[in-house]
């Protein structure tokens, strides 16, 4: 099966069981954990994995996603997930994700907008020539419209605060990017199956702090926000 671009980095897996719901589909969660993944396998085969950025005092930030979703795999179905840069700009840079089944077809795909990062300042960099250099970059794939910002809704249902636990924690000592989803999809009172969802981080959350999930339910879309105390987002989850 050929690459969707020669930009792309890919893997072959099969879903397994802990990445089902009760319905025997893959969830938005381990989804996105799932790229997540490719992209770390990625950065760590042409040499820009988390240790050798941890060494040199820098990170990627993960900042919006946009994913769509045109089916949810089954458990032990055989799927292959890629990824690719799609463009950087300064301090930033795109890239895009994808599954596909067995037969080659586009099951879900993703596009997602990251943040270079000196932890020694605590500001945004510019990633050196050599970062950029090592990723190749594919052409962008189809993604609907969107606007960069989630419009928030005028209304809100407030949900139970609780504090950020360790098991939320990631390498980088903040809430990881997926943790985001499956607390605003166990806030909601219903269950829902997104086939699209988009997120926006807006800032990190770190151990000890509460979160105060808030939600709004409109016609064609549901809206999380995960905030502080005093309204102010940590990040925001739409999805359709």
């Amino acid at each position: 099966m050929e690459k969707i671009d020669p930009a792309a980095f890919e893997f072959a897996t099969r879903i397994r069981y802990s990445e089902i719901a009760h319905d025997g589909l893959m969830t938005l969660p381990a989804l996105i954990d799932l790229f997540q993944d490719c992209s770390i396998f990625h950065s760590e085969e042409i040499g820009f994995g988390p240790e050798r950025l941890k060494r040199e005092r820098k990170a990627w930030v993960l900042t919006h996603w946009h994913l769509v979703i045109d089916r949810y795999p089954r458990l032990g179905e055989q799927v292959t997930a890629g990824t690719f840069a799609s463009g950087f700009k300064t301090v930033s840079a795109t890239r895009n994700f994808y599954l596909r089944d067995a037969a080659g077809s586009l099951v879900a795909r993703a596009h997602s907008t990251w943040g270079f990062i000196d932890l020694a300042a605590g500001k945004p960099a510019r990633p050196s020539a050599e970062h950029v250099a090592a990723y190749q970059i594919g052409t962008p794939l189809e993604m609907p419209e969107e606007s960069r910002k989630i419009a928030l809704p005028n209304e809100f249902e407030a949900c139970k605060p609780f504090a950020v636990r360790r098991d939320l924690i990631d390498t980088n000592e903040h809430v990881n990017n997926s943790q985001y989803v499956r607390i605003a999809l166990g806030a909601l009172p219903c269950e829902l199956r997104p086939r699209q969802a988009r997120v926006d981080y807006r800032r990190s959350a770190v151990m000890g702090d509460i979160i105060q999930p808030r939600i709004a339910q409109e016609a064609d879309r549901t809206v999380v926000v995960l905030a502080e105390a005093d309204g102010a987002p940590y990040g925001v989850v739409e999805v359709r």
